[in-house]
């Protein structure tokens, strides 16, 4: 919960058309009954989306600020890593560690894992579409629950992006390069995240649940790396 003493929506600032725009132009208002939802093949593919889920997450605390005063609660956000080996998004507030679910690279399973969290907002890589192998059944669950999707970049930069979403660099760069360390591998270095030299600067692209579900990062090729 370190996040709600760092940031307040005051630090983001959301970009569309080279334009700054009020955060509700470009993303779903954020109620304690939301749950996001991070999609991705390697666990640092994810910190391309950091900017979104922490804007998301400030979101969250400024509401308990204004309706409950004192409060320590996490909201229930997951991030969904096709791999043996998941990150710990915790510094991002995803906490406790029991949201950081490692799921096998097969269509049906990674969805089942997404429903049965009653996922509402979600995010996938950009990655090319696919028809995804799954039962109906299935699928009408998910898409039951989901309201908005968006796809992100390992990078911060997926193609045709539509917004962005800049934050002060520190604390949030020490904070990604802690997510990236979770892992044995790590990360070389990261991703710069925008030529600015203050802020990190990441982009993304509303799209149909439909569209959503063909993005999946399970096939073979796709479990290593979003990229």
């Amino acid at each position: 919960m370190h996040t709600a003493e760092e940031l307040t929506g005051r630090d983001f600032e959301y970009r569309s058309g080279g334009e700054v725009v009020a955060r509700e132009t470009v993303m779903p208002a954020v109620t304690p009954a939301d749950r996001v939802g991070v999609v991705m093949g390697a666990g640092t593919d994810g910190l391309g989306a950091g900017n979104f889920v922490l804007s998301c997450i400030t979101a969250f605390y400024d509401h308990l600020r204004a309706t409950t005063g004192e409060f320590f609660e996490y909201p229930d956000y997951y991030t969904f890593q096709v791999t043996a080996e998941p990150a710990d998004y915790g510094m991002l507030d995803i906490y406790p560690d029991h949201k950081n679910v490692s799921v096998e690279p097969d269509d049906e399973q990674l969805l089942r894992a997404i429903s049965d969290r009653a996922i509402t907002v979600l995010l996938v890589p950009d990655v090319p579409p696919t028809t995804p192998a799954v039962e109906d059944i299935t699928r009408r669950s998910v898409a039951r629950w989901i309201e908005d999707c968006y796809v992100y970049a390992a990078d911060g930069r997926p193609a045709d992006a539509e917004f962005a979403i800049g934050q002060p660099r520190e604390p949030a760069e020490d904070w990604y390069e802690t997510t990236a360390n979770s892992v044995a591998a790590g990360m070389d270095t990261l991703p710069s995240f925008g030529p600015h030299e203050d802020r990190i600067v990441q982009h993304f692209r509303h799209i149909s649940p439909e569209a959503a579900l063909s993005r999946l990062p399970t096939a073979e090729d796709r479990a290593a790396t979003s990229a």
